[in-house]
């Protein structure tokens, strides 16, 4: 029951990997001067989600059904070359593994008379998948119309290939500077699809924790009051 990972702290578990996600991709692209960095990490989280998720008997069967093709999608588009025919199935389905993972994790973060260390956990949890999950979007958008988006000069000039503007690191920046309505603005949705998803996004973050927050201080003061 103790150590690192347990079966009692799955969310905590998760949300540390995700730190870890976001930590060490920027450092891991300049060590080892590659896009690919991204690809590799993000398979191999959607990996340890899938099996975080699956200790539980009630998420087996549909953590199964979505996480085992979204993880052996995603290992395969890491190692295979960047194409948009091969790149449209693993955004597609970690999407929707993804989209799994956020509403399991949401059930149990309002569900409960208490405020317990996993609800909170659970909460970063499902926000920072939330800003993944749209990230997936854009991608899916840049595939389908690789003019979606337009970017600085002097980001184009940063970015030395084509695909570096449609790898999941270049799209989990823009997503969740759009979440956090930072707006640096070297990244514009030009599409109207992308535009559409960049102001749902923007308001569904400010909304997420605004209604969190709430509900968790709900459950503090509700909880003192027994």
């Amino acid at each position: 029951m103790g150590g690192l990972f347990s079966d009692d702290h799955i969310y905590r578990d998760l949300t540390i990997a995700l730190g870890l996600v976001l930590v060490s991709s920027p450092v891991l692209d300049t060590l080892f001067d590659s896009s690919r960095i991204d690809s590799y990490l993000f398979a191999g989280f959607l990996l340890f989600a899938l099996y975080e998720i699956t200790r539980r008997a009630t998420d087996l069967v549909i953590g199964l059904a979505l996480g085992v093709p979204a993880v052996a999608s995603g290992f395969f588009n890491a190692v295979t070359p960047d194409t948009p025919a091969l790149n449209v199935v693993p955004i597609v389905l970690s999407g929707l593994f993804l989209g799994f993972l956020i509403l399991r994790i949401l059930k149990d973060v309002f569900t409960g008379s208490r405020i317990s260390s996993e609800q909170i956990f659970g909460s970063v949890c499902a926000y920072l998948l939330i800003g993944f999950l749209f990230s997936s979007i854009y991608g899916f958008i840049s595939l389908v119309d690789h003019n979606a988006f337009a970017i600085t000069d002097a980001l184009e000039t940063e970015l030395t290939t084509v695909n570096e503007r449609r790898n999941s690191g270049f799209f989990t920046y823009f997503s969740f500077v759009t979440m956090s309505t930072l707006g640096y603005g070297d990244i514009a949705p030009v599409s109207s699809a992308a535009r559409s998803f960049a102001w749902v996004q923007a308001v569904l973050g400010q909304l997420y924790l605004a209604i969190t927050v709430a509900a968790l201080v709900g459950i503090h003061i509700s909880r003192n009051r027994e």
